[in-house]
């Protein structure tokens, strides 16, 4: 009996407490007749009732309470904000980060019959800024003033800096990358992923280079001089975005060893109008040899020999237009090899491999995506102007800029 009953309070309770989340559009308005129409009828300034009560004593939204104008927590901690507004019909509360629309997964809002909002966030670092609550019914919109400024305490780096996940060591700082356009940045919680192909794979393909950035394609590379270097030209899977390959490595076999005096590079990566390079000081003589090269700023320099920082390997890291591995010649020709080749990625899932430690996620401003800000958001166009990537504009600005007047927006379609 007791543990019926225990059930039934549990119930209620756990009902009480449920937040109801039922689309506006199937919440119904009660005419005085007693025909219900949809509440979204509701001072939408057509009569739905026969009688015309649901566009009766409507009255625009007011502010009765706003959230604090400074809030500070820690990383992990909830930070819950209430904006109440009053109005006929009630207003819906809405919140933005920063000016933007609040899409982040961290959160979770919602809107109470009596136009009471709520925000709660499970805070990060990244999640420092300005939050903003914004009343809303048929008859008007109202943007709160102060906005609520949110600081998140928790980090032992400074301002736009971040410390990865490393276990060894004490704690160390790397600057935030966020393809330059923001500083709110922190060790991804992410898991490491491989790029696994075989040398010797049908997609594999075959370039040669100038050693000054110069590729030429190469389709008979059987038949290809070896007095004259050769690479194998990785395909899609290894190329494009790959800011999340921070940090980890590149793994192969090589077919032949190093011969002293040999400064050809082993590996070349082309991106944003930047090569780097990366010749392998191990000079072993056994064949084949293993090549691990990590993928961090001091194992790359560019081709007159000078060092390179953390922003220009992840600009091209960002977008690697081309990834070049070197091929060795075998018994005086070129024969591709069917050992692997293996790329560091990272993934939300779990794969058994364990954790990424240096890789970023940073706060994105509107129009950009990416856990460094890499990419365009959809409706947005990559224009070079700005920081060294460049700025995400949306494409209304670039058919403005770009597009002849004479095109109207039904027959332009923007690739």
């Amino acid at each position: 009996m007791y543990r019926s009953l225990w059930l039934v309070v549990s119930s209620t309770i756990l009902v009480s407490l449920a937040v109801d989340r039922t689309p506006l559009r199937y919440v119904p308005f009660r005419c005085r007749n007693g025909i219900p129409v949809s509440i979204t009828f509701r001072c939408d300034g057509f009569a739905h009732c026969q009688d015309a009560s649901d566009e009766q004593d409507c009255q625009g939204p007011s502010l009765l309470e706003a959230p604090p104008p400074v809030v500070n927590v820690s990383v992990g901690e909830r930070m819950n904000l209430t904006c109440r507004g009053t109005g006929t019909p009630a207003p819906i509360v809405s919140w933005r980060m920063n000016g933007n629309e609040l899409l982040d997964p961290v959160c979770d809002w919602w809107t109470e019959p009596d136009g009471t909002g709520r925000l709660s966030c499970r805070m990060r670092l990244i999640d420092a800024g300005n939050y903003s609550c914004h009343l809303r019914n048929p008859l008007g919109s109202i943007d709160v003033q102060p906005v609520t400024v949110a600081t998140v305490q928790g980090s032992v780096c400074g301002n736009g800096e971040y410390s990865p996940h490393d276990a060894d060591g004490p704690p160390s700082c790397l600057p935030c990358f966020c393809a330059g356009v923001s500083q709110l940045c922190q060790a991804a919680d992410l898991y490491r992923w491989n790029y696994t192909m075989a040398l010797n794979d049908w997609k594999m393909r075959f370039a040669t280079w100038d050693g000054q950035g110069q590729v030429e394609k190469v389709t008979e590379w059987r038949t290809f001089p070896t007095s004259r270097p050769l690479y194998y030209d990785l395909p899609y899977r290894f190329i494009e975005y790959q800011a999340r390959s921070y940090g980890g490595y590149i793994q192969y076999v090589a077919e032949s060893h190093r011969e002293p005096g040999d400064d050809v590079p082993d590996l070349i990566m082309m991106g944003y109008n930047r090569t780097l390079v990366y010749a392998s000081l191990n000079r072993t003589e056994s064949s084949p040899r293993s090549v691990k090269i990590q993928l961090v700023e001091h194992n790359f320099g560019l081709l007159n020999g000078s060092t390179i920082d953390r922003l220009e390997l992840m600009m091209v890291l960002s977008y690697i237009d081309r990834l070049l591995i070197r091929f060795h010649p075998q018994n005086g020709h070129y024969e591709p090899s069917g050992n692997e080749i293996v790329m560091d990625a990272a993934t939300t899932l779990d794969r058994g491999i364990g954790k990424t430690t240096a890789v970023e996620e940073c706060r994105c401003p509107a129009g950009f995506r990416g856990t460094s800000c890499e990419r365009c958001d959809v409706g947005y166009d990559r224009i070079f102007i700005g920081p060294p990537m460049g700025l995400c504009m949306p494409w209304k600005w670039h058919r403005d800029r770009y597009v002849p007047k004479s095109t109207t927006e039904r027959t332009y379609h923007y690739v």
